[in-house]
């Protein structure tokens, strides 16, 4: 099923302003979000579940998620402009988190195979990975949640 215009137009505009898509041209983000499937989470919702086979990127078009580790306890939080999935993209194997909405969701999904086709994307990646690394270090690991948080990185 096509996505409407104003659908489009909404993807386009988030993949502009997120991180992981700088440094595209206009037509690359275009394409890209043509590709993209969107789908809308209520508030509760397990959107991907640690262990499950991973072949899409999602980028949050609106609302929030939590991501869980294997303790069920969020180690982060993401809003509208901000993706995961990213790993799973990178190296096929299973998600390392559960993913769940925390208020009414929209997410744009790119398949994995389209993301590949965009070397850009990965190293657009290399400084926002870097930075996750570095908030890791900066924490004080006294939880299990944190030790958690860190080895997924």
């Amino acid at each position: 099923m096509r996505m409407t215009t104003d659908a489009l137009r909404l993807v386009e505009t988030v993949f502009a302003r997120s991180a992981l898509f700088a440094g595209l041209e206009r037509g690359a983000r275009r394409r890209l979000a043509s590709l993209a499937s969107v789908r809308a989470y209520p508030a509760g919702s397990t959107i991907v579940r640690e262990g499950d086979t991973s072949m899409a990127l999602y980028v949050i078009l609106s609302g929030r998620v939590a991501v869980h580790l294997g303790t069920g306890q969020a180690v982060r939080e993401i809003s509208a402009c901000g993706f995961f999935g990213e790993l799973g993209v990178i190296d096929d194997r299973p998600r390392s988190a559960t993913v769940i909405a925390v208020e009414p969701t929209q997410c744009a999904l790119l398949a994995a195979w389209d993301i590949r086709e965009q070397p850009r994307i990965a190293l657009n990646l290399l400084p926002i990975m870097a930075q996750w690394i570095r908030e890791a270090g900066g924490r004080t690991v006294g939880t299990d949640a944190d030790a958690d948080w860190i080895e997924a990185l």
